[in-house]
């Protein structure tokens, strides 16, 4: 694998630049893209997105990451790292995916889960307070910049809760009013795609998450209402029955 000053150096002359040429695109001095090119220094991070435009690359291929390879470590980088938030270790994923996005920057799957990491952190109120600006700033580059509906639609409903959380109820809903309605997603539609054992499996996990919600709006009625003994000995009677039909399914 050759190294960033090789590549760098290799694409320049590709697309018949001098170093003088290079230089002054970014402004800087000729003596400091030679000494990138002998490995003596390294360009900043800031730099890499305009010598990647420059020498019509993307980062990653400047960078000489392997796609294969960097997907397999971004993956692996997730999964520990909302094993751990699901763990209720906040501190050590937020410190993990920050690290992995100096080495990605931009990449959008690590933001929503950075995204993910400083919401689930900011449970404590004085982290909330710390973390709001941040969890913000994401979601406005994933908004920009993102081309992955995927992580767009995650950080939208990061953002719907962290305003809930954080008292801006009025902007939450702006957002909530701009979300797909239930009728339109995958999971009411994908049934009429599939057929014989892929429906029934479909159907299967259909229902258990269905009742699964329906369990927790249960429990959010009964916290929130105001219910007579009777009525509250009925909604733990239906939860009852709504757990042991999702057991059996399982």
């Amino acid at each position: 694998m050759t190294s960033l000053s090789d590549r760098l150096k290799l694409l320049r002359k590709k697309n018949d630049l001098t170093q003088e040429q290079v230089a002054d695109y970014l402004r800087i001095s000729p003596q400091a893209v030679s000494r990138w090119e002998t490995g003596a220094t390294s360009p900043d991070i800031s730099a890499l997105p305009i010598l990647a435009e420059l020498f019509k690359v993307t980062v990653d291929e400047l960078l000489g990451v392997n796609e294969a390879e960097k997907r397999k470590e971004i993956d692996s980088i997730i999964a520990v790292a909302e094993s751990e938030i699901n763990r209720n270790m906040t501190e050590q994923p937020i410190i993990s995916l920050r690290e992995a996005l100096r080495r990605y920057p931009n990449n959008d799957r690590l933001l929503t889960c950075l995204m993910y990491a400083l919401f689930a952190a900011s449970e404590d109120a004085e982290l909330s307070h710390i973390y709001a600006p941040e969890i913000d700033s994401i979601a406005d580059r994933i908004n920009q910049y993102s081309t992955n509906e995927a992580c767009r639609n995650e950080a939208r409903r990061l953002l719907f809760r962290h305003y809930c959380e954080t008292d801006r109820k009025a902007q939450a809903r702006q957002i909530a009013e701009g979300m797909a309605k239930e009728d339109t997603c995958r999971e009411r539609n994908l049934y009429w795609a599939l057929e014989g054992d892929e429906r029934v499996s479909f159907l299967k996990e259909r229902i258990s998450y269905d009742m699964g919600q329906l369990l927790w709006d249960l429990w959010a009625y009964s916290v929130h209402a105001r219910l007579t003994d009777e009525e509250a000995s009925g909604f733990d009677a239906a939860r009852e029955t709504i757990e042991a039909a999702v057991n059996k399914l399982m």
